[in-house]
């Protein structure tokens, strides 16, 4: 539930960070650098943070399209299944990959506790999704 949280703050972040301007608002702002948002208000300066979390999240947007068509040219069901794995895989990378760009934010700010619980945060995960070697196959028939 935390970590959930902890994304759903970040994506909200860069949802409202990332609102598209009106068309000649960089015009009428040309003095500075700084984008001006849909009724003219000049936007905050980007924080690092979430534009590195945003260019991985659009890479995970990328991979996962990928993997969407390659799924939509499967040849049959074990093809699938296999394709729909690298599907879940590849959205957890994604998962794991904001939370450490997040812990090593924290941990440059001094933030040592809050960077500590997004990193269990990263090793549940990765836990999660290990491969266990006694752990029975999984019937993919129906």
């Amino acid at each position: 539930m935390r970590l959930a949280s902890i994304l759903g703050l970040a994506i909200l972040l860069l949802a409202l960070g990332g609102a598209p301007s009106r068309p000649g608002a960089r015009a009428a702002n040309a003095g500075t650098s700084r984008a001006v948002g849909p009724t003219g208000v000049v936007l905050p300066a980007a924080d690092p943070m979430l534009t590195e979390m945003q260019r991985e999240i659009e890479r995970g947007q990328h991979d996962y399209a990928a993997l969407v068509q390659r799924l939509a040219q499967a040849r049959d069901e074990q093809e699938a299944f296999g394709i729909e794995d690298e599907m879940r895989a590849q959205r957890t990378g994604t998962e794991i990959a904001l939370l450490r760009i997040q812990s090593a934010y924290a941990s440059r700010a001094g933030n040592a506790a809050f960077a500590a619980q997004l990193d269990r945060a990263i090793d549940a995960l990765i836990g999660r999704n290990a491969p266990r070697p006694d752990a029975p196959q999984r019937d993919r028939g129906m």
